[in-house]
């Protein structure tokens, strides 16, 4: 019997002193994984640094260098020379993206520009009847909602009857803001449509919304002071920069206030010579952009057949005589071909008649130059080809129907 509990004990000793092998077994382990999992993650934190910047950290560096996390540009520019002595294009590409890594990290930081827009509902100049579906509501009072949104900075214009309504945005992209007066910031209108009393007794009503001829902007001028204004449409991003409107035609549509029917007449005053500047900007920057594309566009070269007097001078008769009901001018012309094209009858192979081409510039009632294309054609009558016929202007073929710059057009 006791040899029966003596065995029992050793047995329960032997297996305790297992488990606890094991349990200790298992925290060495475990220790093991988790120091190797920190050293792992140590080496990988540090090689992203080290991508990121080109730098290498406390390997490349002395001691006192190592637990430096900031650098002053030219002491970064120092410890690039330092690591990459022999290479100046690396240099040059690790410090580049330093720079921008940097300012990156500053605009992150940058404290958010707070809206200069109150949460009050303000006045309208004039009341504008907002269109929503089939029914219109005349709006005398709205807020404004200035927001970031996926477009850029938007400005909504929520009426009293419905202040959770988007019923008018406006945008304004990198290339408005640039071009504002100093101390504003003009806006086009994106969504929305209204109808509104235009013109010097404001007798006229006219409905404005988005893809119309007339187009319509907003411009933000002081704390809670946004100015709408129309014209007509002038340029239509045509050379990829914004278009801009006549100035002969801009309305002043409303002014949004604080009330006070004084606040109202000044503004409406104030505000026109601040349009017509930036419309101004617009316009200067798009013929900028209109001449220096029009630069590339030449006057095509005489052919072969522009020594041929008569068929020249029967070109300029014809041309001229077209043009001219559109009150054009014919400024130049050249025929390019250097002989006759042949045409013919695709299945019996009879010849049909020959033509020439030619290119020729006018000036047109805008004093507006354009390059442009003529044919002439002489119809086989079976033995030989008849007297000349104007074979009218080429339409829809590059590189005619282009604008050109006056100068290039003589």
């Amino acid at each position: 019997m006791k040899k029966i509990i003596l065995l029992l004990v050793l047995a329960l000793c032997y297996n305790t002193s297992n488990a606890q092998l094991g349990k200790m077994l298992k925290k060495k382990a475990k220790a093991a994984v988790e120091k190797k999992l920190k050293n792992k993650e140590e080496a990988s934190s540090s090689s992203k640094s080290d991508n990121a910047t080109g730098m290498v950290g406390s390997t490349s560096t002395s001691n006192k260098n190592a637990s430096k996390t900031e650098y002053t540009d030219e002491e970064f520019k120092a410890e690039l020379a330092k690591k990459y002595p022999n290479d100046q294009a690396k240099q040059d590409l690790y410090y580049q993206k330093y720079l921008e890594k940097k300012q990156k990290e500053a605009d992150a930081n940058k404290p958010k520009t707070a809206s200069n827009i109150s949460d009050d509902f303000l006045y309208m100049s004039y009341p504008f009847a907002m269109t929503k579906g089939m029914s219109a509501v005349g709006v005398d009072r709205v807020k404004l909602r200035r927001q970031m949104t996926d477009m850029g900075d938007n400005i909504d214009v929520l009426p009293a009857q419905d202040p959770d309504y988007a019923w008018l945005r406006f945008l304004t992209t990198p290339e408005l803001e640039a071009m504002s007066p100093e101390g504003y910031i003009g806006y086009e209108l994106v969504s929305g449509m209204f109808t509104t009393k235009v013109g010097a007794d404001r007798s006229q009503t006219l409905e404005l919304g988005t893809g119309m001829p007339i187009l319509v902007r907003g411009m933000l001028i002081a704390d809670d002071v946004f100015v709408i204004y129309a014209a007509s449409h002038q340029g239509g991003h045509a050379f990829n920069v914004p278009s801009y409107m006549h100035q002969k035609d801009i309305t002043i549509l409303n002014v949004i206030g604080k009330g006070e029917q004084q606040f109202h007449l000044d503004w409406l005053e104030k505000a026109k010579p601040i349009v017509i500047e930036f419309e101004a900007t617009l316009k200067a920057n798009y013929d900028a952009a209109a001449k220096s594309t029009m630069a590339a566009i030449k006057m095509p070269k005489a052919g072969t057949m522009n020594s041929n007097t008569s068929l020249v001078n029967f070109a300029k008769q014809n041309v001229s005589k077209t043009i001219e009901k559109d009150g054009a001018q014919l400024l130049k012309l050249n025929i390019e071909s250097n002989d006759w094209s042949v045409v013919k009858n695709k299945y019996t192979g009879h010849i049909l008649y020959r033509w020439i081409k030619g290119a020729f510039t006018e000036k047109n009632k805008n004093n507006d130059c354009y390059l442009q294309g003529f044919l002439i054609k002489q119809q086989y009558n079976g033995s030989g080809y008849g007297s000349s016929e104007f074979g009218g202007i080429i339409h829809g073929q590059m590189p005619y129907g282009q604008k050109i710059n006056c100068e290039n057009a003589n």
